[in-house]
């Protein structure tokens, strides 16, 4: 599956602060028992992942390089998506990296290996969800133990957002940790079927909320 990608800052340089990100976990129910104790049922295992940018500035002229163009760019990529129906690729600055990840252990039987997840926490405090997706563009390092394996021993399947896999020539031995660095998107779609761009100069507009929450597998 090829997605495009949310346009970055190096293209809408207007990005402003705050932003805000919030993951939301979604409950199927909650009951109160007789002694006043909540008993909550979770309906998924990972958060949905929510994120409200702003724009301070999308300039809409031709500057010496042709980089000026910020608001077609940005509304031109929300006219293609068609609003919340299209999907896309967000690249998280705060969370688009990890190194020595843990993808499995081998069992000497086991040839491929996933969803790939990677983990977000620190101090002993941390939680691991599957990626949206990996990017391949991007310098990937994939080790058995210590050992760096060449990229004509495994391959990467990228094809479905969040069910990343790897898939090695031959089966790592029993009880080797697989680590991995790399890149990675969310994946994600508009939280909003309407966006209001305000101009407020001459070829200057501004977008006050852009809100963009990440999708479950499949969806």
């Amino acid at each position: 599956m090829t997605l495009p990608i949310y346009p970055d800052k190096t293209l809408l340089k207007g990005l402003g602060f705050s932003a805000a990100w919030s993951p939301e976990f979604l409950n199927m129910a909650t009951e109160t028992t007789a002694s006043g104790a909540d008993i909550d049922v979770a309906l998924a295992q990972y958060p949905i992942h929510n994120f409200e940018l702003t724009y301070n500035f999308l300039r809409s002229w031709r500057g010496p390089a042709n980089q000026s163009l910020e608001f077609k760019t940005l509304m031109g990529f929300w006219l293609q998506l068609g609003g919340a129906v299209g999907r896309f690729l967000f690249r998280n600055v705060d969370d688009c990296f990890v190194a020595a990840q843990q993808i499995g252990t081998g069992d000497g039987a086991t040839t491929t290996f996933g969803p790939i997840a990677r983990s977000f926490g620190a101090n002993g405090f941390f939680a691991s969800e599957p990626v949206g997706q990996i990017d391949t563009t991007q310098p990937i390092t994939v080790r058995l133990g210590n050992t760096i394996q060449a990229s004509s021993l495994y391959s990467l399947d990228t094809s479905a957002p969040l069910e990343q896999t790897i898939a090695f020539a031959s089966a790592p031995p029993g009880g080797t940790p697989i680590y991995m660095d790399f890149s990675y998107f969310y994946y994600c779609k508009f939280a909003d079927n309407a966006n209001s761009f305000e101009k407020f100069a001459n070829r200057l507009w501004m977008l006050q909320k852009v809100s963009i929450k990440s999708c479950r597998a499949g969806a």
